[in-house]
């Protein structure tokens, strides 16, 4: 009996199912990374990333805030794509699709099975922080990229012994701190790992060591050289948060249920197992590979730990440990075979959390957002297009020739939304803003003073200028709901130092 005849072209293809594991996580990966730029490009800026976007049109070694990776992204990428909302935030959702390729690649090296390594790539995007907040242009993004990416080399490392992957740790450990100085918590993680695992026992005192900690200190000399220049006020910014705090358990509950929740409850519940195994059979084969990650993250834990025993931690503070996290939860959800209950709880951490963000992210996207109903954290992002037209409309009609404003989220929006028309400063904590080249002669010239009702001090800002007249109050809306109002007064006559120095005058 002669066989079927297939149809040409056909017999030498692969079924979807047939594919390599790899291969599959990609095409979801593919998928995913096209629906989220999608996405992000169909709905408003936060005021963080509008303020970095202001740090963009001008590229340095240093901010007030932060170290300035995220500002040469967003440099690049508007370049490349334009002012736009996608331009900001390209690299930034690029970003989960690398950092969960180094998630799958430290998974195989670690454990050299691809289920766990898949498992742990689709995990790390069923992590609502990484989901949703990862993809925003705010150093978060380019922080926890380069931290997968230094896990991913430490444990190649660890597998071919290759010395010269010292000098590429080292660069990305330096890119790291360049994005965030978060990342300097994978140096005494680093430190660990060479005192504490018979596998970098080669390592302690080798001249490639030495060589791949140089790397790191020449790639991020240039913020210290920066910092340097400006008095350090960066460092004293970011590492004087909890000088004046005292001890208490005021945050510590609230920053749990945060992580608890961000990281996706499915998930924190296999990542809690595969710690508890890892504690009670602590010499096991697997059990080094896991102490591999511990120690690596593990500075970084205590320390957001600490931190919530003296004040709140936030919400994406610890973004940088989330892959580590993904991939001991894939190593506890491979386990289950045995535990019905927990095998089927295994078959719900994708839907919920990838299907519940990807939810999030098209109502956001679609003209149904614009209309949110409740107040939550996605305010931040509605009604600043709308917002900005109708005060655009009022400076033409009072007459004046540019923007004051006291907050820096308010100044990066409204110079993004208005970055074709008059200029907008803020005239407080100019320090924030030593980026920029002051416009001397803004202060002969009327401006409309725009201030949250919700500040206060009105008369204090309005104090600055010689003379204000009060012209109303602006919203902020989602639909028919008010966001945020806004007082908006005209003055006239800036003191000489404004644009440098801001507004210090009292009433």
């Amino acid at each position: 009996m002669s066989q079927a005849r297939r149809l040409p072209g056909v017999q030498d293809k692969k079924t979807f199912r047939e594919l390599p594991p790899l291969s599959k996580i990609i095409t979801i990966l593919i998928a995913l990374t096209v629906f989220r730029l999608w996405a992000m490009a169909h709905f408003d800026l936060v005021p963080d990333e509008a303020y970095y976007w202001l740090w963009s049109r001008v590229p340095s070694a240093g901010y007030y805030d932060h170290p300035p990776m995220i500002a040469w992204w967003i440099w690049i990428s508007t370049h490349l794509l334009g002012d736009t909302l996608l331009g900001v935030r390209a690299l930034a959702v690029g970003s989960v699709f690398v950092t969960s390729i180094a998630v799958y690649g430290t998974a195989r090296e670690l454990f050299d099975d691809p289920k766990i390594a898949g498992v742990a790539a689709i995990w790390l995007n069923a992590m609502l922080l990484m989901s949703l907040a990862a993809m925003f242009a705010t150093p978060d993004a380019p922080s926890t990229m380069f931290w997968a990416l230094t896990l991913w080399a430490i444990a190649r490392l660890r597998s071919v012994e290759l010395p010269r992957l010292w000098l590429l740790i080292g660069l990305l450990v330096g890119l790291g701190c360049v994005a965030k100085y978060t990342n300097l918590f994978m140096v005494p993680g680093i430190l660990l790992w060479l005192a504490l695992d018979p596998k970098a026992r080669r390592w302690r005192f080798s001249l490639w060591t030495l060589m791949g900690g140089v790397v790191a200190l020449l790639t991020f000399s240039p913020v210290l050289i920066w910092n340097a220049s400006h008095g350090w006020i960066s460092f004293a910014k970011q590492f004087g948060r909890i000088a004046d705090r005292h001890p208490g358990f005021s945050y510590f509950g609230e920053f749990i249920v945060a992580q608890f929740g961000l990281l996706n409850p499915l998930v924190a519940i296999f990542a809690t197992l595969a710690i508890y195994r890892w504690l009670r059979v602590p010499k096991s084969h697997l059990s080094k590979s896991v102490t591999f990650l511990i120690l690596l993250n593990g500075p970084l834990v205590v320390y957001m730990i600490f931190h919530a025993l003296h004040d709140r931690v936030h919400a994406n503070w610890p973004a940088p440990a989330y892959p580590a996290i993904a991939i001991l939860a894939a190593v506890a959800g491979a386990r289950v075979t045995g535990r019905k209950h927990l095998r089927r709880l295994s078959y719900w951490v994708s839907p919920v959390g990838i299907g519940l963000s990807s939810l999030l992210l098209l109502y956001f996207a679609t003209p149904w957002g614009k209309t949110f109903p409740l107040h939550s954290p996605a305010d931040t992002l509605l009604g600043w297009q709308e917002f900005s037209a109708r005060l655009e409309t009022m400076r033409k009609n009072s007459g004046t020739e540019w923007i004051a404003t006291t907050d820096y989220g308010l100044t990066g929006e409204l110079a993004f939304e208005l970055r074709d028309g008059r200029p907008v400063m803020q005239i407080v904590d100019r320090q924030r803003f030593f980026f920029e080249t002051p416009d001397q002669s803004l202060i002969n010239k009327p401006a409309l003073l725009v201030i949250s009702a919700n500040a206060g001090q009105v008369e204090r800002y309005a104090s600055c200028f010689d003379a204000s007249t009060q012209l109303g109050t602006l919203t902020r809306q989602a639909g028919n709901r008010v966001i945020q109002d806004y007082l908006v007064l005209k003055v006239q006559g800036a003191p000489e130092g404004m644009p440098s120095d801001g507004c210090d005058r009292k009433p």
